[in-house]
């Protein structure tokens, strides 16, 4: 053996070994580098159950003789962890140390060191060769496998991303993965970020310009949705999605004529997009065509018969249109599958109580208990147990405010007071946004009373 020159093996933290627990990530080194020559082999993001062998029979290929094939060991076991092999060639001998850590810097540093403190006076000569990272449960997490919650999502993302171990094409998955995991949360802002890293890693992908418009669309900035959906179609001109959301966009910027015309384009690229007819019939609605809106409607849930989308929207067109027992029958069926939804629930009680139908409020009184959060004043209202005064005055936001308009005069109608009806309507229909469903109502009640 060369004067000091000597082989080492640094473990920098607790590794399993051999025979102990499972892991996703392997490293094979040979056992007496000097003597039998230099190997290693590992895997990383690799099947548990095969990764010590996988890893072996890499060490092995990697060999040039017998000797040195024969000297490969699993030395370590890992997931979620990084690991580093150091070394330093000389003519006749080799110096070589290897960690593993929760760092990939600070596992390379630990290499470095352990091969300095074995290579004596060649110590400045101690090179990392190798230093990878395994990221199988942080990749699990990141991807969303077994409904991992969005915050485990966004941390296993947030660990890959800064493992130094991705390739570019990984982060580009890791940064979107972790966008849509923001975007679940209603963090757009963050999320919104996140599709920018990705695009600025590849800035050709539709598909993120789509998931980044929709975070600015359920931020209400509309423009800037609308230029990213414009992107993703450049892109894909057959990017069926994005002239759907797009539509959407445009719907809600009061462009109903445009919002129509985006969701027929989407039909023609997909005639059974039940989104597509569902949402063209709502921009009907806001145009005035019930007639047009009620065949959308139709073909939706004749695409989608067990959407409870299509039932709520053509529910609520029977209420404008009053057909109030339809209306009922409609959000009945959507309260069968979506029994939490509370205002499925409010106007099916109004449109069964306007078509005279018996054994009404039962569900209400089951909600009622359910808390003081908006709507329960509501469900107080139509109960008898609150005033229509005390209703208007639990509403904390504008949009409440607007709401309680809307119910208080329904409230008052089905006592018979019209003119207080119209009068609550009247304030509804102005300061309601007009995609809300009360602002269509109060609307299409203020109509019936006044009939042109």
């Amino acid at each position: 053996m060369a004067a000091g020159i000597r082989i080492v093996a640094l473990i920098a933290a607790v590794v399993s070994l051999p025979g102990s627990a499972a892991a996703d990530g392997a490293l094979a080194i040979t056992s007496n580098a000097v003597q039998d020559g230099v190997a290693y082999g590992f895997v990383r993001n690799f099947p548990a159950a095969t990764a010590q062998a996988a890893a072996l029979d890499t060490c092995r290929r990697m060999s040039n003789t017998q000797r040195t094939v024969a000297s490969c060991r699993i030395v370590g076991l890992f997931t979620d962890r990084c690991f580093a092999i150091a070394l330093v060639p000389q003519a006749g001998a080799t110096t070589l140390a290897w960690a593993i850590g929760a760092d990939r810097q600070a596992t390379q540093k630990q290499a470095l060191t352990g091969c300095a403190g074995a290579a004596g006076n060649a110590a400045d000569q101690c090179k990392v060769v190798q230093a990878r990272c395994d990221g199988s449960t942080w990749a699990a997490q990141c991807g969303g496998r077994d409904g991992a919650s969005p915050d485990r999502r966004i941390a296993g993302c947030t660990a890959l991303i800064g493992s130094g171990d991705e390739s570019e094409a990984d982060l580009v998955g890791d940064y979107v993965n972790r966008g849509n995991a923001h975007a679940d949360r209603q963090d757009y802002n963050q999320a919104i970020a996140d599709y920018g890293e990705a695009l600025s890693c590849n800035p050709t992908r539709a598909i993120i310009y789509y998931d980044r418009g929709n975070a600015h669309r359920m931020k209400r900035d509309y423009d800037k949705a609308i230029a990213d959906y414009d992107r993703a179609i450049t892109l894909d001109p057959r990017y069926e999605d994005a002239f759907v959301n797009r539509g959407v966009a445009y719907a809600a910027k009061g462009d109903t004529d445009r919002a129509i015309s985006e969701f027929t384009t989407a039909l023609m690229l997909d005639a059974g997009d039940a989104a597509a007819y569902r949402n063209r019939g709502n921009a009907y609605v806001d145009r005035g065509d019930l007639a047009l809106a009620r065949e959308d409607y139709d073909e939706a849930i004749q695409r989608a018969p067990r959407d409870a989308d299509g039932y709520r929207s053509r529910g609520y067109l029977h209420f404008y249109a009053g057909a109030f027992a339809a209306a009922a029958d409609d959000l009945a069926r959507v309260l069968a599958s979506e029994p939490d939804d509370t205002y499925a629930m409010l106007w099916r009680y109004l449109a069964a109580a306007r078509a005279g139908m018996a054994n009404r409020d039962g569900r209400l009184k089951r909600s009622a208990s359910g808390g003081a959060d908006w709507p329960a004043p509501v469900i107080e209202l139509l109960l008898g147990s609150r005033t229509a005064e005390a209703t208007v005055a639990a509403a904390s936001t504008p949009a409440q405010q607007c709401e309680a308009q809307f119910y208080v005069g329904e409230w008052k109608l089905l006592r018979g007071d019209k003119v207080g009806a119209a009068a609550a309507w009247q304030v509804a229909a102005e300061s309601c946004p007009r995609s809300f469903t009360e602002y269509k109502g109060a609307r299409a009640e203020l109509k019936r009373l006044n009939p042109p």
